[in-house]
This record gives C-alpha cells, structure tokens and sequence, in this order.
C-alpha cells in the first residue's frame, strides 16, 4: 500500500483465515458421526475403510484445493479505496458487487487481532455504520498489515471528523500518510477549547497517556466477580459425571467395545465441561491489559491476549450506559459498565463493550467522571421497587401458567399412568420455579424516571441496571391489562438504535405519572 490513493486489496492471509475455519467444522462432524457408529463397524467395515483411504484423501485433498482456489480469486478480484467521503470495496467476481459506505454513516472503526494475526503481523479493520437495518451485522471487514490497518482508521477518523464540521487535524503535517507514523499535531489550546475534538485513534496517544489502566490484580478481580455461577455447577456436574463413567467402563468386560460405542457421548461431556470452563475463566484472559481514556469526544478502549482489540468509539454515538452486577458481585457490592452504542454488539465479542471492569462504586463512579461523565450524576439517581399491586396484576398471568401446566402433567399423567407420582413433582417443582422467580424479580427490578434520564433495573440473582437519556429513546411504548388499570400501575417498553441485543428495555411495573414525565423529555429532547 505505498500510494495511499489507489485501490488495494486485503492481505493475503484472509484467504487462509477463511479456508481454515470451515475444514476444522468439517472434520469436527465428521469425526463425532463416525464415533456415534463405532460400535457398529465390523472388521470387514474397517478393512474396506482402509483400502478406501487413498480415495478418500484424495477428495479432500481436491475440496481444499477448490476451496483455496475460489478464496484466492475473490481476493485478488476484491479492492478496497478509501474516495474523498466514502469507503468503497469492489468485488469484480462472476457476480459484481460494489459496497459504497458513507463517511458520515460510520459510527465505528476499530481493530482486532487474533493470535494467527499476531503472528505473522496483521490486523482485523471493523467498520460499523449508524443503520438499525445493519445494526446486526459488521459491515466491513479488511485484513491489513498492522501499520497500514493504523494508517487505515486514523484516515477514517480524520474524514469523519471533517465530515462532522470539525478542522483537519493533519493539514500540512509532513508526516501524515507515513506506514507506522501517526503524528499529533493538535496543541493543548485547541484541544482544551473544543476546537479540535481530539479523535485520533488511541494508538497515537503512547500507552503512558491512558486515563485508566487495569493490572494483573484488576483483572483477577474482575474475572473472579464474573464467574457465572451456573456454570460452576456445570463444571462440577460434568466431573462426577466423567467419573462416574470412568469407573463404570473400566468393571466392563468389553473395555474397548464400550469406549468406542461411549466415545460421542465422552466428547459431547467433555465439549460442555470445557465450554463451562472457559466461561469460567474468559474473563480472566479476555481483558488482560485493560486501559481505557477520553480524548474529547471519543473513547478509546484497548485490551487482549489471545484476540487484542481496539476500539474508538465517538460519544454522541453512544445510547446508553449498563451497570452489571453478577450474582457475587451483587453479594459483595461490586459493578462493572458497558456501553449501548450505535453500529456494536452484533458479533459475540462486541455484545459485551466494557467500559470500567468490576469494582467497588466509589470507584466506578471516578472511572465514569473520566470516561463518560455525561453519565455519571445518573449513578445517584434513586429508582422505585416494583409497586406491591403488581403481583395482582401478574395473577392473571400466572393463573393461565398454571393451568397450562397442570394440563400438560394431567395429560402426562393418563399417557404414563405408571410415572405419576415423578410427572406431579416435575409439575409442582415448575410452579414453585415460577413463583420463586418471580418474588427474585419483584425484588431486583424498579424503575428511576428522573429529569433527564430514565434507569431501568432488571435481574433475578444478578442485577442489571441501564441508564438511556430521554433524547437519545426511539420510542416508548406503555401498557397496562385491565387489572393493572384497576391497580393504577403501568409497564412499558423503550426502543433504542442499537442491535437486537440491546434495543429493546423493558420498563418494570410503576405508579404516578412516569408516562407524562417520559414522553415530554423526549419531545423535549432532553
């Protein structure tokens, strides 16, 4: 990429990211599905499978080849241009497409790099746009060397900034445009006067310039109150499980006959203990050298192991602010923040936008005050339980609950006669689950309608608080069934732009005239 005008393509390496992901899912299936059939290979089976393995490589290793092949062709016929107010990505295959981006319908570009990444030296650009229509979907996504992907999202942020009416940063500075050099030109003066809104990506500002900065004790911390409880029990489940097994296997005559016949279901076990385990332990790894820092109207986020990401993220962009608490944080009074901004949350690794790891509230209101203090005053702001006239509003839902149950146990109960007495536990076990749940709601959940914010708490064991200002809701929808009419108590809904996982928030059970209150900040446009 030495003429930064031209069109370029992605490095080469996507091509063996996008092959090699597909070939480790095929053989994954195909081995659990010869496992599940072991104990039904006879000798001869195995025979003819042996005599059949030259063909059978053989066709692999065509289907690698026309799999390569094809993603060698998209890429060398895929360009990338960066024109004067949009980003254009022209695919000149058999089918042509041409993907035109807006500069001013970017609401993020940040950076990823896995460990496959790390090695040779490249990194994952992430473009997201201001669309609820793409809101569930990255809309670009380019692999570049590490330089050029830096020099890639400064261009970026420069044009947004322009677009946005503000001065360009880089004008006449002789080193912009060098592969790895970043220069910042900006003076104080202009930065503490709002002249220059200081948006440059993160990486230009030194590692020594982050307002905030996890350490090894930060993140024990964080991963330990992050545990998920239910997966422990997993883990511990899926041990005795595994042991049990173990002991049953090895008093079996026919030791190797049901290994093999085993075998699916050990991996199947293991694939679930394992999965409970890195949900266990992810947090631990996943924001290892956590940092954070405000720079005008941006916030830049960094952290990472094994997968390190980059995030600039503008904060008029941002929708609203989440206090998380899991179950033993909420015993120990400890919270962490997140983000609702347009454009993120659509992949897995983004539904989770931190902003200030577990810690106690003092300290998460400082963090706030440098990071985001639009939000940090609504930290205060009181919120209502959830009015006692709810239960007899939630009556009629759970009468028609349980009738439905008792149906269903009843019909059970004629078709197994001879199991009656384990369907009517399973059925009385259902409704006393539901109750339960139900009084851990009526306990977590309330509602803050303040002057210019509205905070939402939801949560059973845990607890989720969302703070969104009236200007920046969609829009609202109330309801009330006839008895929560006759209890002059009303629910809701809000509606945000940001992807499914975050644009919907229920509003809890609330008396007086929090609908009036709503309604006119965001007409108000508070």
């Amino acid at each position: 990429m030495e003429n930064r005008t031209e069109k370029f393509r992605n490095h080469i390496s996507i091509v063996i990211e996008q092959s090699i992901g597909g070939f480790v899912a095929f053989f994954v299936i195909f081995g659990v599905n010869v496992l599940q059939d072991a104990d039904e290979l006879t000798q001869a089976d195995l025979s003819e499978i042996g005599k059949a393995g030259w063909l059978v490589l053989l066709g692999l290793l065509v289907l690698i080849g026309i799999v390569v092949v094809n993603r060698l062709l998209v890429w060398a016929r895929t360009y990338i241009c960066i024109e004067e107010n949009a980003v254009v990505i022209e695919r000149n295959t058999v089918n042509k497409k041409k993907n035109t981006i807006s500069i001013r319908n970017i609401s993020n570009i940040n950076l990823e790099q896995n460990l496959f990444e790390m090695l040779i030296g490249t990194c994952k650009v992430k473009i997201d746009t201001n669309s609820r229509s793409t809101a569930d979907s990255t809309d670009v996504k380019i692999v570049l060397k590490k330089a050029d992907a830096e020099w890639f999202k400064q261009e970026i942020t420069r044009k947004m900034m322009t677009a946005a009416g503000y001065p360009d940063p880089y004008a006449g500075d002789g080193a912009y445009g060098v592969p790895g050099k970043a220069a910042d030109v900006r003076t104080d003066a202009a930065v503490s006067s709002g002249t220059v809104p200081a948006g440059v990506s993160a990486y230009e500002e030194g590692d020594e310039n982050y307002d905030i900065r996890a350490d090894f004790g930060d993140i024990i911390q964080h991963g330990i109150f992050s545990i998920n409880i239910f997966s422990v029990l997993v883990v511990i489940g899926g041990v005795a499980a595994a042991v049990g097994a173990v002991v049953r296997l090895v008093d079996d005559p026919d030791l190797m006959g049901s290994l093999l016949s085993a075998a699916a279901g050990i991996i199947v076990v293991v694939s679930f203990v394992f999965s409970a385990i890195w949900d266990t332990l992810k947090d631990f790894i996943r924001y290892y050298d956590f940092r954070a820092m405000r720079r005008g109207d941006r916030i830049h986020i960094r952290y990472g192991l094994l997968k390190k990401m980059e995030y600039t993220i503008p904060v008029e962009k941002i929708q609203a602010l989440k206090i998380r608490q899991s179950f033993v944080a909420r015993i120990f009074g400890r919270y962490m923040a997140e983000i609702v901004n347009v454009g993120m949350g659509d992949e897995k690794e983004e539904q989770n936008s931190f902003l200030v790891l577990y810690c106690t509230g003092n300290q998460m209101k400082e963090q706030l005050k440098l990071l985001l203090p639009e939000y940090a005053d609504a930290l205060d702001q009181e919120t209502e339980r959830i009015p006692g006239a709810a239960w007899a509003a939630w009556s009629f839902s759970m009468a028609v609950y349980t009738a439905c149950v008792c149906a269903c146990g009843a019909a059970l109960h004629l078709a197994l006669p001879e199991h009656r007495i384990l369907i009517w536990c399973c059925t009385a076990g259902l409704l006393i689950l539901s109750l339960f749940m139900l009084i851990l709601r009526y306990i977590s959940s309330g509602t803050g309608i303040g002057d210019l914010t509205l905070k939402l708490v939801h949560g059973y064991f845990g607890r989720n608080y969302i703070i969104m200002k009236y200007s920046d809701i969609q829009y609202v929808e109330f309801e009330q069934n006839f008895i929560a009419r006759a209890c002059k108590i009303r629910r809701g809904s809000v509606h945000l732009l940001a992807s499914n996982a975050d644009t919907s928030h229920g509003i809890p059970y609330f008396r007086g005239d929090g609908e009036d209150k709503v309604r006119q900040g965001m007409l108000m446009g508070k």
